[in-house]
C-alpha cells in the first residue's frame, strides 16, 4: 500500500538544554462512496485524482497543525499529548476529518517513587513509537521493543528539590523489554515499568522525566558537522537500532563537562554487515541549543559510549473526506 506522506520537521525551545523534534508522517486516505480509497501520488494520477489527494493532504497538514498548535499552548504538555493521541478533528462545513496518533520518545512520571526502590512505572505521553515509516512493511504498524538493558536519564533542569546522587539509572528489564513485551495505554499514556540494577538514588517528583538511553560503540571515522554516524548494533533483534526515530530524529551525548545534542535526517539499519549498524544520516547541531562538541566521538570497544534518545515526538495524521 502507498500512501501520500509528507514529512515535516519543527523545533520549539524549552527551558534548559532539552528542545523537543517534532516528527510528522501525514497518512491520507479519502472515502470515496462507502468504500476506503488509498492514494497513490504517482505520474498516473488523472486530475480528479490528483485533485482529492490534494484536499486529502490539505485535511492531514490541518490536523497536525491544530495538534501542534494546542500542544504549545498547553500548560501540561505531557498531558495535552496523551488527549491528542487518537483524537479526531473536524473540519468545518463537513470539509472531512483527521485523526491524529502521538508516539514521543521520552518517559514521565505520574507518581512519587521513594529512594531505594528498584522498580519504576514511567508513562510515555502518548503510544509506543511505530518502527518504520515505511506502509508497505509490518513495521509500519508495529512497536518498538526497549532493549532488555539500558539507560534511563532524568532530566534535573528547573526541578525542586534538585535530584541527587547519579542522573543516569541502569536498567536490567522492563514490561516492553524481552522475552515478552508488553505494554497498556491507558488515561496517563502509555505505562512501562521498569527494573532499576540498584535503588532509586533519589525520590521522583511527578512529571518527572527520563530519556532512554543505551550504550554503543563505532568503528567507523567520528562524523563532523553533515557526516553520517554509524553505530555497531550486537544486540539481539537490533533492538538498540531500532529505538531511534526513523527520521528528522534526535539524540544526546553526555561528555564529562557538557551535553551534546544533535538531530539527523533519517536512520538506516544495515543487517547485511557483520555486526549490524545503524547509520544516523547528516548529523547537524540543533538550532537554539548550546553548540555540540564536533566530531562526535563514539568509543570503538565495549562497554562503549552512552547515547541518549533526544525528545522527538512522532505525529501520525490520518485524513478522511467524503466525495
Amino acid at each position: 500500500m502507498n500512501i501520500f506522506k509528507k514529512h515535516l520537521s519543527k523545533i520549539s525551545s524549552e527551558i534548559g538544554a532539552t528542545l523537543i523534534m517534532i516528527i510528522v508522517a501525514m497518512v491520507v486516505i479519502a472515502v470515496i462512496g462507502a468504500g476506503l480509497y488509498t492514494l497513490s501520488m504517482t505520474s498516473a494520477l488523472n486530475q480528479a485524482e490528483a485533485q482529492k489527494a490534494a484536499k486529502a493532504f490539505y485535511i492531514s497538514e490541518s490536523c497536525i497543525r491544530i495538534a501542534a498548535s494546542e500542544y504549545k499552548w498547553a500548560a501540561n504538555k505531557n498531558s495535552k499529548l496523551v488527549e491528542l493521541n487518537g483524537k479526531t478533528f473536524t473540519m468545518p462545513n463537513n470539509q472531512g476529518s483527521c485523526a491524529v496518533e502521538i508516539y514521543p520518545y521520552w518517559f514521565y512520571t505520574t507518581a512519587v517513587y521513594a529512594v531505594g526502590v528498584t522498580s519504576i512505572t514511567l508513562y510515555l505521553p502518548g503510544d509506543v513509537p511505530r518502527i518504520s515509516e515505511n506502509e508497505e512493511t509490518t513495521d509500519y504498524t508495529t512497536p518498538v521493543t526497549f532493549p532488555a538493558s539500558g539507560y534511563l536519564r532524568i532530566k534535573d533542569e528547573d526541578r525542586s528539590p534538585a535530584w541527587s546522587g547519579t542522573m543516569v539509572l541502569q536498567y536490567t528489564g522492563c514490561s516492553n523489554c524481552p522475552p515478552t513485551p508488553t505494554h497498556t495505554l491507558g488515561a496517563n499514556g502509555t505505562a512501562v515499568t521498569f527494573t532499576l540494577s540498584t535503588p532509586l538514588p533519589s525520590a521522583t517528583i511527578i512529571g518527572d522525566e527520563f530519556y532512554l538511553g543505551y550504550q554503543y560503540t563505532s568503528t567507523e571515522p567520528a562524523p563532523n558537522v553533515g557526516g553520517d554516524l554509524v553505530l555497531n548494533i550486537t544486540d539481539t533483534d537490533d533492538l538498540s537500532a531500532k529505538i531511534f526515530p526513523p527520521r528528522r530524529g534526535s539524540i544526546f551525548v553526555e561528555e564529562t563537562s557538557k551535553i551534546s545534542q544533535y538531530t539527523y535526517d533519517e536512520r538506516i539499519i544495515d543487517t547485511s554487515v557483520s555486526p549490524h549498524t545503524v547509520t544516523l544520516k547528516n548529523i547537524q547541531a540543533i538550532s537554539g541549543a548550546p553548540a555540540p562538541t564536533f566530531p562526535v566521538t563514539v568509543a570503538s570497544v565495549i562497554p562503549g559510549t552512552p547515547i541518549y534518545m533526544g525528545k522527538s515526538l512522532g505525529l501520525r495524521s490520518t485524513s478522511t473526506f467524503g466525495n
